[in-house]
């Protein structure tokens, strides 16, 4: 293979990686973080699992600003 074609595939992957970071993220907080009700929490893990990455970006963007209030992550 020629070093060109492999740096391309390694730029690829590292992308890849870059853009679902956001989305493995925001599972995670999903699933520790407190909210309002069940049928919330169960929307946005709908919301991030299936719109990889642009649900995670969405979640951090806009979910997780509106479910501070009084609700903080477990450890």
């Amino acid at each position: 293979m020629d070093l060109g074609v492999v740096l391309r595939i390694l730029l690829l992957v590292g992308i890849a990686v870059l853009l679902f970071i956001p989305t493995f993220w925001s599972i995670r907080d999903v699933a520790y973080r407190s909210f309002p009700s069940f049928k919330t929490k169960v929307v946005w893990f709908a919301v991030v699992t299936l719109l990889p990455p642009v649900g995670g970006m969405v979640y951090f963007l806009i979910g997780r600003d509106r479910n501070k209030k009084g609700s903080e992550p477990r450890p």
